[in-house]
């Protein structure tokens, strides 16, 4: 009688911590595909800015961290998509106007070797490689983890053609010149 007196309040307080959040009226995410994410695609490629997105493209992560990735609804190669809302990265696009802003110079971001041009917008930050032979554009939404240091790799595999100057003018390697 006094095993089961206890045994009765522990199965109860056992049950009710097992259960707890179950019942909630917040539904469950659906363990589905993401739906495709609206792109615009980046014109259309001169023959060598295919082949280096092509090689961007065969380094690129299939998995961003813990981002899965997602379709698109363009029908540009060059366009790929991770987790909601939506990290996009799209290879070819034009030469950022920013990069010649004398009015407001551009505040560059090294991150892992690669030279980065920060558009810094409501809802997102859009980043511009500046230093390679084909402008590669990421999209980051505002909040969202760094996803940048993950995509460096496929990035260096396209040629390092100039360096950005910093404020104190430091050149970084002589030998390129200064982006612009």
């Amino acid at each position: 009688m006094i095993a089961t007196a206890c045994a009765v309040p522990i199965t109860v307080v056992l049950a009710f911590l097992l259960t707890a959040g179950h019942g909630s009226s917040k539904q469950p995410k659906t363990s589905g595909p993401l739906p495709a994410v609206s792109v615009a695609a980046p014109p259309s490629p001169s023959a060598a800015t295919s082949a280096a997105c092509v090689k961007v493209f065969a380094k690129l992560p299939v998995q961003l961290g813990t981002l899965a990735p997602r379709k698109t609804d363009t029908d540009s190669s060059f366009v790929a998509a991770w987790g909601d809302p939506a990290i996009v990265l799209r290879c070819g696009v034009p030469k950022p106007a920013a990069i010649n802003d004398t009015s407001n110079p551009p505040q560059y971001q090294d991150v892992n070797g690669v030279i980065w041009l920060p558009d810094l917008q409501q809802k997102q930050v859009v980043y511009t490689t500046i230093d390679r032979s084909v402008y590669v554009e990421v999209t980051v939404p505002a909040n969202a983890d760094q996803p940048l240091p993950l995509l460096a790799p496929a990035i260096d595999a396209l040629p390092q053609v100039c360096t950005a100057g910093d404020a104190a003018g430091n050149l970084g390697n002589p030998k390129l010149p200064v982006c612009n």
